[in-house]
């Protein structure tokens, strides 16, 4: 195994424990390998991703979610010639090294726990349009949906940017809705949306159920606990850094595409409902 160097680790996301977990099972990996993890998340910054790609020190790249499926991004770090591993991409699935879950699946299922719980008007807060994950997400719901001869109710669908503000800022239009339950594409939009609704006097899971996508430590501390998708994000983090590892010591190795399992986490935010 090749030794030393820096694993560069780039994100442009607005969820503070989903750069750490990732980050977290990045750097436990990398102090195993021998090498170094520099994270970098460029939300909200000007700077171009460039600047940080022309350290001599810098051995390989992960790139994460919606960088993974920038493609000028990607054009530019395979140009420098640097082993390259992306973490949830959405596009182009045979280009290079990839670390993924099965997002589609899981939102399928979590809307599928809704369904069997007896909801049949069920909104749904999309994530922010430059996450084509927010796509996948939103297909398996809608999906699960077909799948029991329901069509999506576009009265139902909101949009977020997957943070708590945006959750509160949406609740009024889908409570107006007047929705049984509620899918929340991450758990950040969920709890605000929680926090919104009973500001508003309407109880979770009492008047709506409600679940998220993530597994954020948030979801299980708030009251109810949150009924949400654990994504397995130190796990992703840490598969990432072994791929780049292996790449560095074997020039030329075969492309790696690993699928990490994804968990269902039943909290108190979901309740039977009869008509």
């Amino acid at each position: 195994m090749v030794n030393g160097g820096e694993l560069l680790l780039l994100f442009d996301n607005v969820g503070a424990e989903y750069v750490s977990r990732i980050s977290d099972g990045a750097k436990a990996a990398s102090a195993a390998s021998g090498f170094k993890t520099r994270s970098t998340n460029l939300y909200g910054r000007d700077e171009d991703v460039s600047d940080y790609l022309t350290d001599d020190a810098i051995a390989g790249v992960i790139v994460t979610p919606p960088i993974s499926d920038d493609r000028p991004v990607l054009g530019k770090i395979e140009a420098l010639g640097l082993p390259v591993v992306r973490i949830a991409p959405m596009l182009d699935l045979e280009r290079g090294n990839i670390v993924t879950m099965d997002e589609y699946d899981a939102a399928r299922a979590i809307a599928e726990h809704l369904l069997k719980h007896g909801h049949r008007r069920i909104g749904f807060i999309k994530g922010p349009r430059r996450h084509l994950v927010s796509i996948r997400r939103f297909n398996g719901f809608a999906n699960a949906l077909g799948g029991h001869g329901l069509k999506v109710d576009h009265d139902l669908i909101v949009e977020g940017d997957f943070s708590r503000a945006s959750g509160r800022e949406v609740a009024d239009a889908l409570l107006r809705a007047k929705p049984s339950a509620v899918f929340a594409s991450n758990d950040e939009m969920a709890i605000g949306f929680m926090e919104a609704a009973r500001e508003r006097g309407v109880d979770i899971p009492g008047d709506i159920s409600l679940v998220g996508f993530d597994g954020n430590s948030a979801a299980s501390r708030c009251n109810p606990a949150l009924t949400t998708i654990r994504q397995p994000l130190r796990e992703m983090g840490e598969t990432a850094v072994r791929i780049l590892a292996e790449s560095l010591s074997r020039p030329g190795s075969r492309r790696a595409s690993v699928e990490v399992p994804y968990d269902m986490l039943e909290g108190a935010s979901v309740r039977e409902f009869a008509a």
